[in-house]
């Protein structure tokens, strides 16, 4: 049963005409949502005495061969992915040099309860033999397709894009590439509490090119909203922003890889302001906190790069979640959420129409749930950056910080460092601790210079002399870096600079079959719990200081955080006991990115790292990681 719901988006009319522009049609098949984008796949012509006016599932199988491989294949669909249903069978379209029509095919398709079969020697049925002929030579993969009318009425294919929730509210639109490399809207609508439904594409239609050169073909991966994307506005995290500056012109070379590699990029993602510092209740002023699933539902999320970690947490349909890590945006989300993350060294590659924070500092990350995915994706994007070698280090330098861990914790992290040690055939050097500086002014007069301070001017320019409403703490910080001055930023600069020298020469040391010497080992989240209910008596704070976590920002080197565990605890809220993640970092040298990606991959071989699930999450964390 397929009901059709058609939504009118956006319209225009003249007095003399009226056009009317369809933006958005919205299929129900089967109970489940599927969006039809703007532009179809291929355009059939003209011949539409046969055709009706309502969308036509169908399924498009190619090169088949003996009709058992049709079971098998379909049911391989059905496993993998959630675009595609029965419902499709209804209507089948047989394509290619290899075909059999009858026997266990037929007898397959019996059971599937198809209505309707084409093929090159049958053309029984409602559709006009034209129409068939050239839906046999479109040289789509097999898979999934709806037949329906374009806007000028002429009959077209398109690939249904489903639509899931995002029931953790973490993204700002979904969206979808059209064929010139600009983005456009996702504009579906339906029963929400204010969340948009994200559509996704059909993972069956990658199956079949096994294109050495689409290593990350049929991903779907989510944008935090500061990569500039062709045709979309973007909000930084910041109502005026997203009022004051029209739809970008170009899409930085960060996601252009990625979609020259096969990836798809379904929606933009919430962020803290400017990717700057902001604690859900307290600082999240323009727009509504993501809700992480971890612990009792009420975590604080982290941040700034908020959304990526919630949405790869809570959404079983989101392979990947591109964020940005400066001081901590990808790392802290990563470790709060109980996903693997990574802040790559710096210039492992373009941040060319990337909203920028500390340009020195800033470096493109990403998380995931599998650890393997983890390091694939990684060296897909990541590409002629960096190198593999032969071996890993074989020494860990483990923080002085495991010594103030609970006792729960630290059940969790000494078992894990040893057999990390064991794995690694190496040894470890205990309570290890060094100083550094702070980065208290990189961040703050940059920004404010590149981003604030032109921000404030076009924004006056266009509302009367007004000023930008800016959340507390970026406001704050803003003030400060403007306080300092370029004197003070030229001095940032250069005791930064002396820092990440001697980390090179003194602490994480070169070496030739390993890159790095060792990896600095310290915790990023010790199953600490601070709920999204809390108000603080001050949003005013400078990331002054020094701590473990500012290596790897300081030095511009390569960290991962990776979810080792769980402890419990009771919450205030759900009044049962909860599970909060447990997980930790390793530093490497800069450059020695794959290193770490690699080292990831072989501990998911040896079970020290697995996937995580989003099924009762507290619960699954917890049966996988400990």
């Amino acid at each position: 049963m397929v009901r059709i719901a058609f939504t009118v988006a956006a319209f225009s009319l003249t007095y003399a005409h009226a056009r009317i522009s369809s933006v958005s049609r919205t299929v129900i098949i089967n109970d489940s949502p599927y969006y039809l984008p703007t532009e179809p796949l291929v355009t059939l012509g003209q011949d539409t005495h046969n055709i009706t006016g309502d969308p036509l599932p169908f399924t498009l199988l190619v090169d088949i061969g003996v009709g058992s491989n049709v079971k098998s294949l379909v049911e391989n669909w059905e496993a993998i992915d959630d675009v595609f249903n029965k419902e499709f069978l209804n209507t089948v379209v047989l394509a290619g040099s290899s075909l059999d029509a009858s026997g266990d095919l037929m007898s397959f398709l019996n059971e599937s309860d198809t209505q309707m079969l084409l093929t090159p020697t049958d053309m029984s049925s409602a559709l006009s033999p034209s129409i068939f002929s050239q839906l046999a030579d479109t040289d789509l993969p097999a898979g999934p397709y709806i037949l329906a009318h374009d806007a000028t009425g002429s009959p077209a294919v398109y690939a249904p894009l489903r639509l899931h929730y995002d029931h953790s509210q973490s993204f700002y639109k979904s969206t979808v590439m059209k064929s010139d490399g600009s983005y456009e809207v996702v504009s579906a609508s339906l029963d929400t509490d204010s969340s948009p439904y994200i559509a996704v594409p059909s993972r069956v239609h990658t199956l079949g090119k096994n294109d050495s050169r689409l290593p990350l073909a049929g991903l779907r991966v989510s944008v935090k909203d500061l990569y500039y994307m062709k045709g979309l506005v973007t909000s930084a995290g910041n109502r005026a922003f997203y009022a004051t500056y029209p739809a970008r012109n170009s899409t930085g070379p960060a996601i252009t890889r990625l979609t020259d590699l096969g990836a798809h990029m379904v929606g933009t993602t919430k962020m803290v302001q400017f990717a700057n510092g902001d604690r859900a209740t307290a600082d999240w002023v323009d727009y509504h906190a993501p809700f992480s699933p971890r612990g009792d539902g009420y975590l604080e999320p982290s941040g700034s790069s908020t959304g990526a970690g919630t949405s790869i947490a809570t959404l079983d349909w989101l392979d990947v979640s591109l964020g940005s890590d400066t001081g901590g945006s990808v790392r802290s989300p990563a470790a709060l959420n109980g996903v693997y993350g990574i802040r790559p060294s710096v210039d492992a590659i373009s941040l060319d129409e990337v909203l920028p924070l500390s340009p020195i500092l800033d470096t493109a990350g990403y998380l995931t749930r599998s650890p393997k995915l983890f390091s694939s994706f990684g060296k897909a994007w990541y590409g002629e950056s960096f190198q593999s070698y032969p071996a890993f280090p074989k020494k860990l330098l483990v923080s002085d910080d495991f010594l103030s861990v609970t006792d729960a914790a630290n059940a969790v992290y000494s078992p894990w460092i040893e057999k990390l040690r064991s794995f690694l055939g190496g040894e470890t050097v205990g309570n290890f601790s060094i100083e550094g500086i702070g980065i208290d002014h990189l961040f703050a007069y940059y920004q404010w210079t590149n981003v604030g301070k032109p921000l404030f001017e076009d924004y006056a320019a266009q509302n009367g002399g007004r000023s930008p409403h800016i959340n507390p703490q970026v406001r704050y910080r803003w003030r400060y870096g403007e306080s300092k001055g370029a004197d003070g930023y030229a001095v940032e600069l250069e005791k930064r600079e002396t820092f990440e020298n001697w980390t090179l020469s003194n602490f994480l040391t070169g070496n030739a079959e390993s890159c790095t010497e060792s990896i600095f080992l310290y915790l990023i989240n010790s199953g600490t719990y601070t709920s999204r209910e809390t108000y603080y008596s001050s949003p005013f704070i400078i990331p002054f200081g020094f701590s473990s976590s500012r290596v790897a920002n300081l030095a511009r080197s390569a960290e991962v955080v990776i979810p080792i565990g769980q402890i419990p605890f009771h919450s205030n809220i759900t009044e049962v006991e909860e599970y909060l993640p447990v997980s930790i970092s390793l530093v490497a040298r800069r450059g020695c990115d794959f290193v770490l990606l690699d080292l990831v991959d072989k501990l998911a071989d040896e079970g020290l790292v697995q996937e995580v699930h989003q099924e009762k999450p507290q619960i699954q964390l917890h049966a996988i990681c400990t």
